[in-house]
């Protein structure tokens, strides 16, 4: 009975730990090449972040908290810029709180490719994203050909 007890306690245990590694999510896609792989979702709760030097990746699962995150400022540079809504399902708003001039921005996919380019020449500007399909977009904002900030901006 004993011997009974301790295989079903072990069982319950092993069936309860291959579950937890299981996650709904609302995206996600898996990439490799000949130096190595990487499987993402989008959605899932962090439970670790490794950094090493400008390189920072977060693990876990759910991340549920979306927000405009600013990539890269110039900390010399004193334009204060925000963006919102960030998640979007048709378009942000980029608003400059100083006085700049020369100011204008561009909008990247996650491969890199430049998708559109504009000045910013009222505050706040409306860059359009209803043509765009559900994923992560980059803008970037520009004093002349000096990056001012960079915005990671979540397409629903």
């Amino acid at each position: 009975m004993r011997r009974f007890v301790i295989a079903y306690t072990l069982l319950l245990c092993l069936s309860i730990v291959a579950k937890s590694q299981e996650a709904v999510v609302s995206g996600g896609n898996y990439h490799s090449n000949s130096s190595g792989s990487i499987s993402w979702s989008l959605g899932e709760l962090a439970i670790h972040t490794l950094k090493s030097g400008e390189n920072i990746i977060t693990q876990g699962f759910q991340q549920t908290r979306l927000a405009v995150t600013s990539v890269k400022e110039i900390s010399e540079l004193t334009v204060l810029i925000t963006a919102y809504p960030n998640p979007t399902s048709d378009h942000v708003y980029l608003k400059v709180e100083d006085e700049a001039e020369n100011l204008h921005f561009e909008v990247y996919n996650t491969t890199g490719k430049l998708l559109r380019r504009g000045r910013i020449e009222t505050n706040p500007v409306q860059i359009p994203f209803n043509d765009q399909s559900s994923a992560v977009y980059f803008i970037r904002v520009l004093q002349g050909n000096i990056p001012v900030k960079t915005f990671r901006v979540v397409k629903l």
